[in-house]
């Protein structure tokens, strides 16, 4: 995805092997925050000024810019910043287990999604019982599993507290 706009090569600088990042998972300090967003907008502006089309928005995205960003340094020094495996940590991002969209027809991979017996809430899967995050305190991109998790959701004791009905909220333009 960022070839096009950084070359074939950029991505030897940090290697193949190495996680995807989240763009809409980001969390820390306000000046952290602050440095991540005037770096990734500053990207998009100068990938805008490019006389390829294929660079600018909103044919590149925030998550492959922003992913060769981090993984070139550019953010700051990596050893500062951490990542986290996914199926741990304050935010589970549960849009790719979901769908997948490389297989006909689309397929669940809700398989290994976990949740509580108890409550009906998503767990994460690599952390421990004993963890303040087991339950998933952030569910990132359920709306990409809807069929699912509107019945999660609906059948949650948590859930028969909050003043919306999720079945009210309108369903993503592309998500049927």
């Amino acid at each position: 995805h960022t070839n096009q706009c950084y070359g074939r090569d950029h991505s030897k600088a940090f290697g193949l092997n190495r996680p995807v990042l989240c763009s809409g998972t980001i969390v820390g300090t306000r000046t952290g925050i602050n440095r991540f967003l005037s770096v990734l907008v500053y990207e998009f502006h100068a990938n805008n000024q490019k006389p390829n089309k294929q660079c600018r928005s909103p044919v590149t995205t925030d998550q492959w810019t922003m992913n060769y960003l981090y993984y070139s340094g550019r953010f700051g020094k990596i050893s500062k910043t951490e990542t986290l495996p996914w199926g741990t940590g304050p935010v589970n991002t549960v849009g790719k287990p979901c769908i997948d969209n490389r297989q006909k027809p689309n397929h669940s991979a809700k398989d290994i999604v976990q949740f509580d017996s108890e409550t009906g809430l998503i767990l994460n899967n690599y952390e421990t019982e004993d963890s303040l995050a087991r339950i998933a305190p952030v569910v990132h991109q359920y709306d990409r599993c809807i069929a699912w998790a509107l019945k999660m959701l609906h059948e949650a004791e948590f859930f028969k507290t909050v003043n919306y009905r999720v079945e009210d909220l309108d369903p993503l333009p592309w998500k049927k």
